[in-house]
């Protein structure tokens, strides 16, 4: 039995030796944190050294598992009291619970007690200073987890230490540098970094991927997929570049790609509950709400303890049309005491929507639309009221969406103004006509978001027509024929499509009522009977029965009596 005991206690020991403390990094970084944490495990267990706790304890402080990290760090600092490595990981808890002030207290003393000679202390730190950051957090997240400024004092110090020795510093190195970089948004230094560890080691893939997540910020859509296909090609099994190409998808709105990618990371990924419920709001943003769903089940039935199940599920239903499901999910998550979030207003606004409760829908999306960053929430508003026939308040809205997208730096297009233009004409239309003030200043509101329209897209028939009408309105005596020039561009516009066969659908009342208006402006205005003559005979091959067309072409002879009117 001792003899037994003594082969497996062997045999355990050389399977440790077999492990580096590399490769439970190298799992980290792909995403495998409990692969990474049996390798950490397995080495304290075979060699209880300063150096083994410390990255067990690192292993914790990247799962934000502080209680486990501090007693990994406590056990190494005992292990080997001369191995600062472990105070530096006690410190950079602090950091992590957004301390980073006394944190800096307890770097400061380690740095002056080595003497700013030991490149792992050094380094070690500025990288406590810059991995707790993540971009697009609200700032309450990141609000002192970070000081990229002494990261990069200290990657600087570490370079011109090694180049004495006629050394480089590492490719790690250089990505904290550049990690620090980014989160002063200064991206030229930011790449000029990551460069750095590519030029150290060629098929660094992390320092890529970091490449294509500045481009991808700065919107260079162009240098973000070739950093990111770089990356994927090098190793087609790399989880974090495929998490990355799929939200640069997103961004392309190339939803159904993205989700294929999302469904590949979590195949290389571990599957932890966490990074289950992860991919499952990743592909909820790539429109894949079946795979949300059946992913967001995953995670619950894996045990994840986080209140976005709810939230998923309640999302998810709602965008494929199970309006009352969603509500309930979200209703459900409200009753625990949950945390609100915007978005919960913005679906809980679109769950009433589809349910036809338009009133209780405008409740929840005018809370969510001024905090809402990622939709264009007024949009949303826009069309529910104009729905309702509250055309001003659908003309508020549709400019509010108008500003959101300038404020965004999105393309506003010609239909964002057309909805507008249209807000304002019917708002003009129902004002009594005895108003010779509000109406057709109404209509001239109309009149220029029409012209808006028309700048970006000259060739859409509606445009024209009803910017015609507008002026027809803002001509409030009928003697101006404001509307004339616009009629004119109708018809060429309708020309134009047809000999391009584009996708405008001609209406015959339109073309009616634009032959109409011109036969009866030359009529009045040009006398150019020859004009009359040709309009009003193509008014009438489309309506053979209108009054004033056949009164122009039968006119009653004068002195015979006049039928009454009905």
């Amino acid at each position: 039995m001792k003899s037994w005991l003594l082969g497996v206690g062997l045999l355990l020991t050389n399977l440790a030796f077999g492990q580096t403390i590399q490769d439970g990094l190298h799992m980290m970084d792909r995403h495998q944190p409990s692969r990474a944490k049996q390798v950490f495990e397995g080495l304290v267990a075979a060699q209880p050294t300063g150096e083994n706790y410390f990255y067990l304890g690192y292993y914790f402080l990247n799962q934000r598992d502080w209680d486990n990290a501090r007693k990994a760090f406590e056990a190494g600092k005992a292990a080997d009291p001369k191995n600062y490595l472990n105070q530096v990981g006690l410190a950079s808890i602090l950091v992590g619970q957004n301390k980073v002030n006394d944190a800096k207290v307890e770097f400061d003393r380690i740095l002056a007690e080595t003497k700013n000679k030991n490149i792992d202390v050094m380094y070690r730190i500025a990288e406590a200073y810059s991995m707790y950051y993540i971009l697009g957090k609200e700032d309450s997240f990141n609000a002192n987890n970070n000081d990229p400024a002494e990261a990069i004092r200290l990657i600087d110090l570490i370079q011109d230490r090694m180049m004495k020795d006629k050394k480089l510093p590492t490719a790690e190195h250089y990505i904290v540098k550049g990690d620090a970089y980014l989160i002063k948004n200064d991206g030229g230094n930011a790449v000029t970094a990551y460069e750095n560890a590519i030029a150290q080691e060629p098929r660094n893939i992390k320092a890529k991927v970091k490449i294509g997540t500045v481009y991808l910020r700065g919107k260079n859509y162009k240098e973000t997929q070739v950093r990111y296909k770089e990356a994927i090609d090098l190793d087609s099994n790399y989880a974090p570049a495929l998490r990355k190409y799929g939200e640069y998808l997103i961004v392309g709105s190339q939803y159904k790609n993205a989700s294929r990618y999302f469904r590949r990371y979590l195949e290389k990924a571990e599957a932890t509950p966490q990074v289950t419920l992860e991919t499952a709001k990743l592909l909820f943003l790539s429109k894949d709400y079946d795979g949300a769903m059946k992913f967001t089940d995953e995670a619950d039935k894996k045990g994840v303890q986080d209140n976005d199940i709810y939230r998923m599920r309640g999302y998810s239903n709602v965008e494929m049309g199970n309006f009352q499901q969603g509500i309930d999910n979200l209703d459900g998550m409200v009753k625990r005491g949950v945390k609100p979030y915007f978005m919960d207003d913005l679906y809980f606004g679109k769950g009433y929507q589809g349910l036809g409760k338009d009133s209780l829908a405008l409740l929840y999306l005018e809370r969510a639309a001024p905090l809402d960053t990622n939709n264009n929430v007024y949009s949303i508003i826009h069309d529910v009221r104009y729905k309702q026939k509250r055309y001003a308040d659908a003309a508020a809205a549709g400019m509010n969406a108008i500003q959101w997208k300038v404020k965004k730096s999105q393309t506003v297009g010609s239909g964002d103004y057309f909805k507008v233009a249209m807000d304002y004409y019917l708002t003009s239309a129902f004002i009594n006509k005895a108003d010779t003030i509000a109406r057709p200043a109404m209509a001239m509101r109309a009149d220029s978001m029409f012209a808006k329209a028309i700048e970006i897209n000259d060739k859409w028939p509606p445009f024209y027509i009803n910017r015609a009408r507008a002026n027809n309105l803002i001509d409030y005596t009928g003697t101006k024929w404001l509307g004339a020039p616009y009629y004119e561009k109708f018809l060429a516009a309708v020309e134009t499509q047809r000999a391009e066969k584009g996708q405008y659908k001609e209406d015959k009342n339109q073309l009616f009522e634009a032959y109409k208006f011109l036969g009866g402006y030359h009529l009045s205005v040009t006398k150019d009977e020859a004009k009359v003559k040709e309009l009003f005979t193509k008014a009438q091959e489309i309506k053979p029965d209108d009054v004033d067309i056949k009164a122009y072409f039968n006119p009653t002879p004068a002195g015979a009596p006049v039928a009454p009117k009905k």
